[in-house]
C-alpha cells in the first residue's frame, strides 16, 4: 500500500494506465494479455511467462487464471463507470481507490493460492517492470532504503515535471491514428526512462545497491498477444 506522498507519485502512471484501458484497449491487451497495465499485480499474473517464472504448478496456474479472469472483469466493469467523472481529480482519486482495491484482492487470493517465495518473485517482477519512482513511493521499499524526507521531496519535483509531460501527451490520444499513438506511445516512453533515470540519481550507492537486490533475477518480459 502507498502512502499519501506516495499516491502522488503514481498519478500519472495511473492516468496512462486508465487511458490506455478505456481508449485504446487492442493496444492495452497487447501490453498485458488482459488490457491491464504489466505494472499492476493483475496484468503481470495475466503473463503467462511471469506465471512460470514464478514456478506455478498445473494447479496453482488453474487457480490463479481463474483469479485474473474474475477480477479482470470485476475491475473492467468498475473502470467503465470512471467515464461518467467528470471533474479529473476525483477521477485519479477513484482511480487511486480502484487500484489499491485491486492489488488487496490480488494479494488476499493468492495467498491461499501460492507460497511465499512465489509471492516474493511476483513482488520483484514488478519492481522491474515499475516505474522507479513509483517503485520507491511504495511505503514497504522506502523503509527498507531508509529514504530520507528530503530525497522524498525532490522525488515529488521529479515526479511532477515528468507528469506535466505525460498529460500534455496523454490528451493527445483522443482522436489520434494508429501512427500518432505509435509515436505518443514512444515519446511515453521515453518520458518514463528519462524519469527512472533522474530517479535513481536520487538515491545514494548504499541505496541503489540494495534497490537493485530487491528486483532479484533480471527477467525481460516478451510482447504477449491475447492467449
Amino acid at each position: 500500500m502507498t502512502t499519501r506522498t506516495g499516491r502522488r507519485f503514481i498519478v500519472p502512471a495511473i492516468a496512462l494506465t486508465f487511458g490506455v484501458v478505456c481508449m485504446t484497449a487492442a493496444q492495452a491487451q497487447q501490453r498485458s494479455g488482459r488490457g491491464f497495465s504489466r505494472s499492476s499485480l493483475l496484468g503481470l499474473l495475466s503473463l503467462e511467462q511471469v506465471q512460470k517464472e514464478m514456478k506455478l504448478s498445473e494447479e496453482q496456474m488453474t487457480e490463479v487464471q481463474e483469479i485474473v479472469k474474475n477480477l479482470g472483469t470485476e475491475m473492467r466493469e468498475q473502470f467503465s463507470t470512471l467515464r461518467s467523472i467528470e471533474d479529473r481529480d476525483q477521477q485519479r482519486t477513484k482511480i487511486i481507490e480502484l487500484l489499491d482495491q485491486s492489488d488487496q484482492k490480488v494479494r488476499e487470493q493468492l495467498g491461499d493460492v501460492v507460497e511465499r517465495p512465489q509471492l516474493t518473485r511476483l513482488y520483484q517482477i514488478r519492481l522491474q517492470v515499475r516505474a522507479v519512482a513509483d517503485s520507491l513511493a511504495n511505503s514497504y521499499v522506502s523503509g527498507k532504503l531508509k529514504i530520507t524526507d528530503d530525497q522524498k521531496k525532490k522525488l515529488d519535483e521529479l515526479n511532477k515535471s515528468a507528469q506535466a509531460e505525460q498529460l500534455e501527451l496523454f490528451t493527445s490520444f483522443r482522436g489520434a491514428s494508429e501512427e500518432q499513438r505509435s509515436t505518443a506511445f514512444q515519446k511515453l516512453r521515453d518520458i518514463r526512462s528519462k524519469a527512472d533515470a533522474a530517479a535513481l540519481v536520487v538515491l545514494n550507492a548504499e541505496q541503489k545497491t540494495a534497490f537493485e537486490e530487491m528486483k532479484g533475477e533480471k527477467i525481460e518480459l516478451q510482447s504477449q498477444r491475447g492467449r
